[in-house]
């Protein structure tokens, strides 16, 4: 049997994902030794749901199970090296935020994001994610993430050594940091081209107010955008790194861009975008039936 790259990755995730309990999660008990009965049970048991939490994830591909992976896995290292501080340094608590660290990487490979989102696909869909906007890495994605982290970590810290009602306040307030950023991140977990089989939807709540079809008899070509594109186009990429696509469509489209929470109408026949894995996109529209515009600017 072939195994391709995207299922090659994937499986990497859930097999490093389901052995995290031997590298990382045996050693993050041990630093456990020393914390009161109810909190050491309290931890453990938050060990232990954080990863069937994120077995599941990893074994059922969707946009939620996506932005679980990826607040757990960096949760994990965050823990360790919180441990690593309280406690001190020893050399397991360096294998355990090492491995944490490794699935971390693995869960944001833009290969397992592509995969994750299409999970949720359906019919003759095809969903592909976006790169993340290269201004979420400023503020919201910090902020979000350690609002998912205090709020997963400090219910258990609370309840060591306090009154058990000073321990279900803060519970409380962790659960909200966690829908809150949890929020944040999934939103930017959601967006994606969809290839359905009247052309390909621009699915991007971060930017748009709602998704936009681009019907295939209206697009003209497809292909890398050449610099300076988005002086006369609807620039979408919020500066990604990496390459970025240009559609060109023969007739305006309204696009109501998000801008200050606000929704501002744009109309334009020319859109740049920044998929994750481009060439992969590229070669779906193409076997769409989509013209593809080349670097040399020929069409294919």
């Amino acid at each position: 049997m072939c195994v391709n790259r995207d299922q090659a990755q994937l499986w990497a995730l859930r097999v490093l994902w389901l052995i995290a309990p031997l590298p990382a999660g045996t050693q993050l008990r041990r630093s456990l030794d020393g914390v009161d009965t109810p909190g050491r049970w309290l931890f453990e048991g938050a060990l232990w749901l954080g990863w069937f939490v994120g077995s599941v994830a990893t074994l059922t591909p969707h946009p939620v199970s996506l932005t679980a992976i990826r607040c757990l896995a960096p949760t994990l290292a965050g823990v360790g090296v919180l441990f690593a501080v309280s406690v001190g340094w020893t050399a397991g608590l360096a294998v355990a935020i090492g491995y944490s660290a490794l699935l971390t990487a693995v869960s944001l490979l833009p290969t397992i994001g592509d995969v994750m989102v299409n999970g949720s696909a359906y019919g003759s869909e095809r969903r592909m994610a976006l790169r993340t906007p290269a201004v979420a890495y400023l503020g919201p994605i910090p902020v979000a993430w350690l609002a998912v982290f205090v709020g997963l970590t400090g219910w258990a810290l609370a309840f060591n050594g306090l009154h058990p009602v000073a321990g279900i306040a803060i519970a409380v307030v962790g659960a909200a940091l966690v829908w809150f950023g949890g929020r944040v991140l999934h939103q930017l977990a959601r967006r994606w081209i969809v290839f359905v089989p009247a052309g390909f939807v621009v699915h991007d709540p971060f930017q748009l107010a709602e998704p936009v079809l681009l019907p295939r008899a209206s697009i003209s070509r497809l292909g890398p955008a050449e610099i300076g594109s988005d002086a006369d186009g609807l620039d979408l990429s919020a500066g990604s790194l990496g390459l970025a696509l240009e559609v060109e469509i023969e007739e305006p489209t309204t696009f109501g861009v998000l801008r200050n929470r606000n929704v501002e109408t744009t109309n334009s026949k020319k859109l740049v975008f920044s998929p994750s894995l481009p060439g992969a996109l590229l070669s779906e529209a193409r076997i769409r039936g989509i013209k593809i515009k080349g670097s040399s600017g020929a069409d294919q």
